[in-house]
């Protein structure tokens, strides 16, 4: 803008009827105003980007921790729901073997495997090793019935040996 527009003014006897002439401008001119322009085309476009690059690195910093204890809290959860879906597998391996019901829990924790065919595996075992415990008998007291020195519980000489006992201190 440093150049002085060259102006062409039209003739004072121009009639009324036609246009005045344009004033016009050199092509130097021309050229350096839209030079000036596109310098502040690309300013502007180059402040704008960067306004865009400050915002997303401040809302990045904002936002990562928050992201990565989300990310942390999914894999918990993750880890958590498969060990339920093996304990469930286990379970459901266990009932179909025909273990007794009140037997389930104590043998689920001896079952090892990380599948179902492990588990499967693993559960006919530990079924084999249940099925080799001995025949389980009937508890038998046997000092009952047979006299001797063990008296009753109930009776006489249990009364007798309390007295005795009582008047003797």
């Amino acid at each position: 803008m440093s150049e002085t527009p060259t102006n062409t003014e039209a003739p004072a006897d121009s009639s009324p009827g036609q246009a005045p002439k344009v004033e016009s401008f050199s092509a130097d001119y021309v050229k350096d105003l839209r030079e000036e322009a596109a310098r502040y085309r690309n300013e502007k476009k180059q402040a704008v980007e960067d306004a865009r690059t400050e915002a997303r690195t401040e809302v990045v910093k904002e936002y990562e921790p928050k992201v990565a204890e989300r990310d942390q809290a999914i894999s918990q959860l993750q880890q958590d729901l498969s060990a339920r879906d093996l304990e469930l597998l286990k379970l459901k391996a266990v009932l179909a073997e025909g273990i007794p019901s009140e037997d389930v829990l104590d043998v689920v924790t001896l079952i090892q495997g990380d599948d179902e065919e492990s588990v499967s595996e693993s559960v006919k075992r530990v079924k084999a090793l249940l099925g080799k415990s001995p025949a389980k008998q009937s508890p038998v007291d046997h000092s009952q019935g047979r006299g001797g020195d063990v008296p009753p519980l109930n009776g006489d000489k249990v009364l007798n040996i309390l007295k005795a006992a009582v008047k003797a201190h």
